[in-house]
């Protein structure tokens, strides 16, 4: 049985064809781009997608690249190993989806790293195409005015339920949006906040932003999340 000695793993050297390198970035940085677009269209979560989805060509190239050079060299694996273990990710994923996503994404980039480039485009074909066959299915069973999680999010808070009432509020709003659906309520003796699911067309939003401005005072706050951004 063949040994091999320290000298050995020092003295490698890692022959890696450009070509294929050049090839396995593209590929990655192709279908990493298709998945961000699949994302920002179909995906249910609702934390900043434009911004989450910014990491999916970075993620994708940088693990390509790390296999491609690991994969030619035990030493350099076991090194990865050793660094791996010290490595600490600070950022919280809120939302399994976006874990998905994420493990979507660097084992597209496994795969162009080890050259397995009709793999890895098969894989990503199969599964958008899996995503848009329930999206095209849902929305085909979908009932009337039904909501979903990809909606957007107003929180309404009252300091004083005898001065104000919520149904008072929500009445002066619901005529610009196209539906709003209670999620959640916290009603107490004297305060109570609320939280509905809306969506809105992009011709009533002035209009709506006025609404909200008009109806916040000292007894209530509103708040208004959309599906990308944040607006008080």
């Amino acid at each position: 049985m063949e040994t091999i000695s320290i000298n050995d793993l020092k003295n490698f050297e890692i022959d890696i064809s450009l070509t294929n390198l050049v090839i396995s970035l593209l590929t990655s940085i192709v279908c990493a781009y298709v998945i961000k677009i699949v994302y920002l269209k179909y995906a249910k979560t609702l934390n900043n997608k434009e911004n989450f989805s910014d990491v999916f060509i970075l993620l994708s190239i940088t693990t390509t690249i790390v296999i491609t050079v690991v994969k030619f060299s035990l030493a350099l694996s076991l090194g990865l190993v050793g660094a791996l273990s010290i490595v600490r990710f600070r950022a919280a994923i809120k939302e399994p989806e976006e874990l998905v996503y994420l493990f979507f994404v660097i084992s597209i980039g496994l795969s162009n790293g080890a050259n397995q480039f009709l793999l890895s485009i098969f894989a990503s074909l199969v599964i958008i195409g899996f995503l848009f066959g329930r999206y095209i299915f849902k929305n085909k069973f979908k009932k009337d005015n039904q909501f979903t999680l990809d909606s957007n999010i107003l929180n309404i808070n009252i300091f004083d339920n005898d001065k104000k009432d919520i149904k008072e509020i929500t009445s002066k709003i619901e005529n610009k949006v196209e539906f709003l659906k209670l999620k959640s309520a916290n009603i107490e003796d004297k305060t109570s906040s609320y939280i509905f699911w809306y969506n809105l067309s992009h011709e009533k939003l002035d209009e709506f932003l006025d609404d909200i401005k008009n109806l916040s005072d000292k007894n209530v706050n509103i708040s208004i999340y959309s599906k990308s951004n944040a607006h008080e």
